[in-house]
């Protein structure tokens, strides 16, 4: 019998590229006959024609699906809802732009049927870009990679085949602003990377604006990183080993005393912070695990 791989694309006021993207998946789909396919559109609350124009190729090819949003959810708001209408056995997640070519997708299913469970793009090269988005676009991967400790590698897209028992763990996950390229490594599960090079969008304008970059941005920080709570910690340090310098070396009990308070108020913050992490824990109530597999079990955990 042969396995469903389910392709979730969220799209928003894409109705210039649908068409093409049709084309391209069906291509790409038609040589990989191993498999049964289904297509899942996510209009993720578009203004123009999106909808129509994915109904117009499932009139034609009923393996595309649509499922329209109340409103915007932001990319990763889109993409956690195509799955949660996904049945393959495994899901690939891709941009409605063309920017990312679904002729990777081969190599992906290689990778899974090899044994990964997480298979990921990485950008090596982007064209059709500006230098300024290109340097925004390093320091941002650059500055999360910091901030959780290599937990978000860079350069990784959204792009990516993801086996059910993963895209099923992150939809269960119960916490709301997913940051889907966080909590695909988050789950766990073994994980390999292919480089692409990114092409110029196939067809209209890039809907990723400042504000919605920014959004993202910022929800991937601060839902992986609990580093800005924890600077506090390093401004008492650094306080305290100041105020030591300065008694000893200019005798200022002014300069000191005041080094040496601010040193006590960011202890007191940093143990207030302390507890902010352990609320945010319970609150976000991520699973304390995840079961990859169970044996010799009649039934599942």
């Amino acid at each position: 019998m042969k396995k469903l791989i389910s392709i979730v694309i969220p799209a928003y006021n894409e109705e210039e590229v649908i068409p093409k993207l049709g084309v391209e998946l069906i291509r790409t789909i038609k040589k990989l006959t191993q498999h049964e396919w289904e297509v899942i559109i996510v209009d993720n609350g578009s203004h123009d024609r999106t909808l129509e124009a994915v109904l117009r190729i499932r009139t034609k090819d009923k393996r595309f699906k649509a499922v329209q949003l109340a409103k915007n959810e932001l990319c990763d708001g889109g993409i956690i809802a195509g799955l949660s209408f996904a049945r393959g056995d495994a899901a690939v997640i891709m941009m409605a732009d063309l920017q990312e070519s679904p002729d990777l997708i081969s190599k992906f299913i290689q990778k899974w049927e090899a044994g990964y469970d997480v298979v990921y793009a990485v950008v090596k090269r982007r064209t059709g870009t500006t230098i300024v988005r290109k340097i925004v676009t390093v320091l941002f991967y650059r500055i999360i990679n910091f901030l959780t400790r290599g937990m978000i590698m860079r350069d990784v897209s959204d792009f990516r085949l993801i086996d059910r028992r993963v895209y099923e763990a992150i939809v269960k996950t119960p916490e709301h602003n997913k940051f889907f390229r966080g909590i695909s490594t988050w789950v766990g599960f073994k994980s390999i990377g292919i480089p692409f090079v990114r092409q110029k969008r196939a067809a209209g304008k890039s809907k990723a604006d400042f504000r919605s970059v920014w959004t993202v941005a910022i929800n991937g920080m601060l839902s992986f990183s609990y580093m800005p709570l924890k600077l506090s910690w390093y401004v008492m340090g650094i306080s305290f080993v100041s105020a030591c310098i300065v008694f000893l070396f200019t005798s200022s009990l002014m300069i000191t005393l005041f080094l040496l308070l601010l040193s006590v108020l960011c202890l007191l913050i940093g143990i207030q912070n302390e507890y902010m992490i352990r609320v945010l824990e319970e609150v976000r109530g991520r699973p304390n695990f995840i079961v990859k597999a169970s044996i010799g079990f009649s039934h599942n955990v």
